[in-house]
């Protein structure tokens, strides 16, 4: 594997799998089926179970995990336990969001370990923030990159590359956002330690890495992110979320209800077209790191969730997306199991195929990364 992120794309340094719809849609996890060497069924029946055409038949997953088919579907989980939300959604979660802090050498703990031994990818915050200290107070960014924590940045690294498999993980998630823009260090003192971390984790052989950009996404704060920018040679994934918070306790002046697309759009359409500019490559592929609504009434709830597939038909660059299953405040829930209608809408958008991939395709991709 080459040294370092940026390993390639959808479209080179891939391993490639002619998945029959069948198989797709319906193998049981672990079975291969005579499906699976089939030929791609006719267009009409694939336009019928909503795939756009053949090709779709023809699946790379490149060596960061970039699926050309399609959508990993994940979660950060509500008490850090993805199984109940996952036999309410009745499917497994690709990728399941964790959270740890710079100050903690055991990265992976054992919760990573244990959900990337069950085949799931696994996502990592490392937070600027002492997770072993009590309340978990800032870190500045200038301890960073001073080498304050690099005992246990390494020992992160070095953790992460034993499990030998993919492994997402992201520094100081929504750098952007006002709690924290600012707060811990200048924006350049942001990309400095960012840059600092992968080099570390470079370094030490953690070539399974797999570096995840995110900011929130928020209409207001696009112009902030060129200056929090570590580089295209230090990203891999970009990320933003895609929320809807009306009626949230914290957010008064959110009084308007946005969509899915609504939510996502904004970000995506800058880095489309304003990206460039600031050198940020538009063509990485795109995580919507953390999503979900507050109740919005029963009908439009589920409606809320279940367009999701549809509306990623659409925006070809996103293929990742985790909901963000947990609350703020009691008055300020995205838990998917405390609303009905969010429980059935997400499950049905979990059950469309253009987000439900087979367990094949993850296990091409985890071959993908060793073979590199």
């Amino acid at each position: 594997m080459d040294r370092g992120p940026v390993r390639g794309t959808a479209a080179a340094g891939t391993l490639v799998l002619a998945l029959a719809l069948v198989g797709a849609v319906s193998a049981p996890s672990g079975e291969a089926s005579a499906s699976d060497r089939r030929s791609a069924p006719p267009d009409n029946t694939a336009s019928f179970l909503g795939l756009p055409s053949a090709t779709e038949y023809r699946c790379t997953v490149s060596e960061i995990l970039e699926p050309s088919c399609g959508v990993w579907w994940g979660a950060s989980p509500y008490g850090d336990q993805v199984e109940h939300l996952e036999e309410s959604a009745d499917r497994g979660m690709d990728i399941v969001y964790t959270w740890r802090g710079v100050d903690q050498a055991q990265v992976p703990g054992r919760r990573e370990q244990s959900m990337a031994a069950e085949g799931r990818f696994v996502h990592t915050n490392i937070e600027a923030r002492r997770f072993t200290s009590p309340g978990r107070p800032d870190i500045p960014y200038e301890s960073i990159i001073d080498g304050d924590f690099d005992q246990q940045l390494r020992s992160q690294a070095r953790g992460i590359a034993d499990l030998d498999v993919p492994y997402f993980v992201t520094f100081d998630h929504e750098a952007d956002a006002n709690r924290r823009y600012n707060k811990r260090g200048t924006p350049e003192e942001f990309v400095a330690s960012w840059r600092h971390i992968v080099d570390l984790y470079r370094a030490e052989g953690a070539d399974n890495v797999i570096w995840v950009w995110n900011v929130t996404g928020w209409e207001s704060n696009l112009d902030r992110l060129p200056g929090l920018w570590p580089g295209n040679d230090y990203v891999d994934w970009l990320s933003w979320e895609a929320y809807n918070m009306t009626g949230c306790d914290v957010q008064p002046n959110w009084t308007e209800v946005l969509s899915f697309e609504d939510a996502l759009r904004p970000a995506y359409d800058w880095i489309q077209n304003e990206g460039p500019e600031h050198g940020i490559d538009p063509d990485k592929p795109v995580m919507i790191g953390e999503m979900g609504t507050t109740d919005i009434g029963a009908g439009e709830t589920l409606k809320w969730y279940s367009d999701i597939p549809d509306v990623l038909r659409r925006y070809e660059r996103v293929r990742a997306v985790k909901v963000w299953d947990n609350k703020v405040t009691p008055g300020c829930d995205f838990r998917i199991r405390s609303n009905e209608y969010a429980q059935r809408g997400f499950q049905l958008a979990g059950q469309d195929p253009y987000v439900h991939l087979p367990e094949r395709v993850r296990g091409l991709a985890e071959e993908a990364a060793r073979r590199d």
